[in-house]
């Protein structure tokens, strides 16, 4: 890499799995140079293997949140160049690292698209890429970056019709998400809040595949496990719908959850957030939706 003089920059530098954690440790305290160094001294140890691939796109997606878009592109190309090659011999859904490596180059250039005032050609780019993958990881973080461009003031996807006629506020979580439970007590709170005012809470999910000691669950056996989790962790939000269905997490792009979603008493998104937020962000959304 360029900077291969910023590598002494560190002086003990993870060579194993620990690289991207620590990749975005740095860029989460705005050292890019320092991030730099870490993916650079990684690849002198082991190559350009997919590893490698996710922290390049790390490397691109925090150049941009650090408002460094010349930067960005530099790594984003990079990025582009070796996942077509790794992609001939490897595959997304075998390899979560080529995953992210994707995921992030297609997130990546679609908000410097945008950012240079292109939104149509972001949307463009997104559109065309969705068909192409069907890891739900991936295929969900493209239809996320579309539903930041384009979702609000769109009517609502796949919601049910007795949540109609009503204000809605989706909360849409994983049961495997830290953030998802530290987000519920505020949910718990608005719910409180504003239930007198007709906004209904709904809190759909899925199945992942995964539940603790169980190496293949059956749904059967997620289900419980997600029902245990609810029971334990959202406590607050007893008697809440929370049903499980893959088509609504899929449309509201849920890949990093939680993901807030209010809807006006006609079906029309007002407010689309993949982020946690605090209650009185929410409630001051909630507000303006409600005035109207």
């Amino acid at each position: 890499m360029r900077l291969a003089k910023l590598c002494m920059i560190v002086a003990c530098v993870p060579l194993c799995g620990q690289v991207v954690s620590e990749i975005r440790y740095k860029l989460s305290a705005g050292d890019l140079l320092s991030a730099e160094a870490l993916a650079d001294e990684f690849y002198r140890a082991n190559g350009a293997n997919p590893q490698y691939a996710a922290a390049l796109g790390w490397l691109a997606r925090g150049a941009l949140t650090l408002h460094q878009p010349d930067f960005a592109g530099r790594y984003l190309a990079e990025t582009k160049t070796l996942t077509t090659e790794l992609l001939k011999t490897k595959s997304v859904d075998e390899d979560d690292y080529l995953a992210g490596a994707v995921g992030t180059q297609i997130e990546v250039e679609a908000k410097l698209l945008d950012g240079r005032g292109q939104r149509e050609k972001a949307f463009t780019l997104l559109e065309s890429e969705l068909p192409h993958w069907k890891r739900y990881s991936l295929r969900a973080r493209i239809q996320k970056n579309i539903n930041l461009l384009t979702l609000v003031g769109k009517p609502a996807p796949e919601l049910d019709a007795h949540y109609r006629e009503k204000p809605v506020l989706l909360f849409l979580w994983a049961h495997w998400c830290s953030d998802c439970k530290a987000q519920a007590p505020a949910i718990t709170r608005i719910r409180q809040k504003y239930e007198a005012r007709d906004l209904l809470v709904v809190a759909p999910t899925r199945r992942y595949g995964d539940v603790p000691k169980i190496e293949h669950p059956t749904e059967e056996q997620e289900t419980e496990h997600i029902e245990a989790v609810w029971k334990e962790s959202y406590s607050g939000l007893n008697g809440l719908a929370h049903p499980i269905s893959d088509a609504m997490m899929l449309a509201y792009g849920v890949s990093s959850t939680p993901t807030l979603v209010l809807i006006d008493a006609k079906g029309i998104v007002r407010m689309y957030e993949p982020f946690r937020m605090s209650d009185q962000a929410l409630s001051e959304r909630i507000e303006a939706m409600l005035r109207k």
